[in-house]
């Protein structure tokens, strides 16, 4: 071998070179499908998260956010009606009773309605969501009247922070929502099932559901808005007491109070709601 010198000789073999750029190729196509998966998965979450920033910078930049508060208002009384009667029920066997119960947790303004009123009212599905629709919009501006009687100003800053406040607590907890399904839909391979298609149809059903949360908690906390007058602190900063003002608010839930309740849940008595908000002398 030395004699030779073959050591210093390159090896050369056609069927070599063909085995190793085979590998070679297999390693780069095995990790190019791992980052497009991955780049796939990202996409999923980034429509969402330019759909969350959206309504984010939309409560930050707006001066007026009556226009939104009033779509959530809508919005929502179009799922409690869904909810509890359906498009497809027909008219005889509308169960207003469990419908105003709901609505009236919801909303104790909405106290004076009554199933012959809106029998009277609806002769159709179509016809009852559009009394509701109403009914929510003007109880959002009776409610924005009075508290803007007891303290001017305060109801814009309330909303502007009960709508940010749970856009991030909610976008938080979608994010780790998120994370589990993608673990989970991984198993779906073995039942011949494509991950990322069930991923997206996963991803989007918590996405919708996270955005109707968010417009439910925030038209609920403000329908439950009760300002009571206190002395200034001088040591609380503005976010505190805007933060002490809201979840001081009447609600039935205990460990979230600016949680809105299910709206095909069972109602619940409007003697459990806490004291009023708190608002600034």
């Amino acid at each position: 071998m030395r004699a030779f010198r073959v050591e210093d000789l390159p090896i050369e073999s056609k069927m070599l070179t063909k085995a190793l750029d085979e590998a070679q190729r297999k390693v780069e196509n095995y990790f190019f499908d791992i980052r497009k998966q991955l780049f796939e998965y990202d996409e999923v979450l980034n429509s969402q998260r330019d759909r969350v920033y959206t309504e984010r910078r939309r409560a930050l930049e707006s001066d007026n956010l009556q226009s939104l508060i009033i779509e959530y208002a809508e919005l929502t009384m179009d799922d409690i009606l869904e909810a509890n009667i359906g498009p497809d029920a027909p008219r005889e066997n509308w169960d207003l009773e469990k419908l105003i119960a709901k609505l009236q947790q919801y909303c104790y303004l909405l106290s004076d309605l009554t199933p012959d009123l809106l029998r009277s009212k609806s002769s159709s599905y179509e016809e009852l969501q559009d009394d509701l629709r109403l009914r929510g919009h003007d109880a959002y501006l009776q409610k924005r009247e009075i508290v803007e009687n007891q303290a001017p100003g305060l109801m814009k800053e309330a909303e502007r922070f009960l709508i940010l406040s749970n856009i991030d607590r909610l976008w938080k907890e979608h994010l780790q929502a998120l994370k589990f399904v993608q673990q989970a839909v991984g198993l779906r391979g073995y039942a011949q099932r494509d991950p990322l298609i069930e991923y997206k149809l996963e991803g989007y059903n918590l996405f919708l559901n996270m955005m109707a949360q968010i417009r439910r908690n925030v038209i609920y906390s403000i329908y439950q808005f009760q300002p009571v007058l206190v002395k200034n602190d001088p040591e609380e900063t503005k976010n505190e007491k805007i933060a002490k003002i809201v979840t001081n608010g009447r609600g039935g839930n205990k460990k979230n109070p600016n949680k809105s309740p299910d709206p095909v849940g069972a109602s619940e008595s409007s003697s459990s709601s806490a004291m009023g908000p708190q608002a600034s002398a």
